[in-house]
Protein backbone atom coordinates (compact mmCIF):
# COMPACT_ATOMS: atom_id res chain seq x y z
CA UNK A 1 0.00 0.00 0.00
CA UNK A 2 0.57 3.41 -0.96
CA UNK A 3 1.71 5.63 2.36
CA UNK A 4 -1.13 8.30 3.66
CA UNK A 5 -0.83 11.42 2.15
CA UNK A 6 -1.36 14.55 3.97
CA UNK A 7 -2.20 16.24 0.78
CA UNK A 8 -3.60 15.49 -3.10
CA UNK A 9 -3.45 17.29 -6.04
CA UNK A 10 -6.72 15.51 -7.42
CA UNK A 11 -9.30 12.81 -6.82
CA UNK A 12 -10.97 10.41 -9.49
CA UNK A 13 -14.50 9.02 -7.78
CA UNK A 14 -14.51 5.56 -8.65
CA UNK A 15 -18.09 4.82 -6.35
CA UNK A 16 -19.96 3.48 -9.18
CA UNK A 17 -17.20 0.95 -9.47
CA UNK A 18 -16.75 0.41 -6.44
CA UNK A 19 -17.96 -3.37 -6.02
CA UNK A 20 -15.43 -4.37 -9.26
CA UNK A 21 -12.73 -2.27 -7.15
CA UNK A 22 -13.15 -4.63 -4.35
CA UNK A 23 -13.70 -7.77 -6.15
CA UNK A 24 -10.79 -7.26 -7.90
CA UNK A 25 -8.31 -6.19 -5.06
CA UNK A 26 -9.55 -9.19 -3.36
CA UNK A 27 -8.49 -11.84 -6.18
CA UNK A 28 -4.69 -10.94 -5.31
CA UNK A 29 -5.30 -13.42 -2.65
CA UNK A 30 -1.40 -13.38 -1.91
CA UNK A 31 -1.76 -9.67 -0.75
CA UNK A 32 -5.23 -9.63 0.54
CA UNK A 33 -5.52 -12.89 2.15
CA UNK A 34 -4.99 -13.96 6.24
CA UNK A 35 -3.72 -11.37 8.53
CA UNK A 36 -3.44 -9.01 5.50
CA UNK A 37 -7.09 -9.09 4.73
CA UNK A 38 -7.48 -5.60 7.06
CA UNK A 39 -6.42 -4.20 4.11
CA UNK A 40 -9.46 -4.56 2.31
CA UNK A 41 -11.17 -2.74 4.49
CA UNK A 42 -8.62 -0.30 5.49
CA UNK A 43 -8.35 0.52 1.28
CA UNK A 44 -12.36 1.07 1.36
CA UNK A 45 -11.77 3.43 4.24
CA UNK A 46 -9.65 5.66 2.65
CA UNK A 47 -11.44 5.59 -0.18
CA UNK A 48 -14.76 6.53 1.54
CA UNK A 49 -13.01 9.18 3.71
CA UNK A 50 -11.23 10.69 0.36
CA UNK A 51 -14.71 10.49 -1.18
CA UNK A 52 -16.16 12.57 1.81
CA UNK A 53 -13.97 15.32 1.52
CA UNK A 54 -14.69 15.80 -2.70
CA UNK A 55 -18.61 15.33 -1.97
CA UNK A 56 -18.76 11.60 -3.16
CA UNK A 57 -19.16 8.22 -1.47
CA UNK A 58 -15.90 6.77 -3.06
CA UNK A 59 -12.56 8.53 -4.48
CA UNK A 60 -9.14 7.45 -5.52
CA UNK A 61 -6.50 10.12 -4.89
CA UNK A 62 -3.99 11.30 -6.39
CA UNK A 63 -0.43 13.40 -6.70
CA UNK A 64 1.08 15.11 -9.67
CA UNK A 65 4.85 15.33 -10.03
CA UNK A 66 4.01 18.17 -12.70
CA UNK A 67 1.29 19.99 -14.30
CA UNK A 68 -1.36 18.43 -15.44
CA UNK A 69 -3.40 19.06 -18.86
CA UNK A 70 -7.16 19.16 -19.03
CA UNK A 71 -8.63 18.61 -22.22
CA UNK A 72 -12.18 18.98 -21.55
CA UNK A 73 -13.34 21.20 -18.48
CA UNK A 74 -16.37 19.59 -17.94
CA UNK A 75 -14.20 16.50 -16.67
CA UNK A 76 -13.71 18.77 -13.53
CA UNK A 77 -16.65 18.89 -11.32
CA UNK A 78 -16.87 20.62 -8.37
CA UNK A 79 -15.75 19.17 -5.02
CA UNK A 80 -17.29 19.84 -1.76
CA UNK A 81 -15.08 21.95 -0.51
CA UNK A 82 -13.79 23.71 -3.87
Amino acid sequence: MEPSWNRFDFAIEVSKVYEKKQRAMAAYESVFSGQQAQMLQRVENADGYFGGLVGVEYAEIFRCRSPVLINDLSALGKARFG
